[in-house]
């Protein structure tokens, strides 16, 4: 005599699908598109401005450089005050472009350097964004296939 089991199905998968499919759309709206307050927070691109004109003493990177936070990027002797004055990175990341050079006169709020942050930031949405989007529709051809 075989026996007859009466199992109910659940709609767990489809849940999971739906909850997936949301994380993986906020990713992609973060990691692509994101919003002004995420750019301020994590910047594309860093300028390293100088405080006031003055002349390039030193220039202690090139491009295309790893630089670590708090690492000189120039010198600059000032113009009003004759003082030298050392800027420096303020995040860790890649020189994108010197834009000053040795001996070259520069103006207040001058950028004299791009640098690219080393920020995980992005690359983690959009890694997410993939592998949540993945879980939606693996979730969803299980739950559809089940049923």
């Amino acid at each position: 005599m075989a026996r007859r089991f009466n199992v109910q199905g659940t709609n767990d998968f489809i849940v999971w699908a739906v909850v997936l499919l949301a994380l993986g759309l906020w990713c992609i709206k973060d990691g692509w598109f994101p919003s002004q307050a995420t750019l301020d927070k994590h910047p594309h691109e860093v300028q390293v401005k100088a405080p006031q004109g003055g002349v390039v003493k030193d220039v202690f990177v090139k491009r295309g450089e790893l630089i670590r936070a708090e690492q000189p990027i120039v010198r600059i002797a000032l113009t009003e005050t004759n003082a030298d004055v050392l800027l420096k990175a303020s995040v860790q990341g890649e020189i994108a472009g010197v834009l000053a050079e040795k001996g070259a006169t520069i103006g207040r709020d001058q950028s004299v350097a791009t640098l690219i942050p080393e920020d995980t930031f992005y690359t983690f949405n959009h890694s997410l964004a993939f592998l949540s989007l993945l879980g939606a529709l693996v979730c969803a051809v299980v739950h559809f296939l089940v049923r």
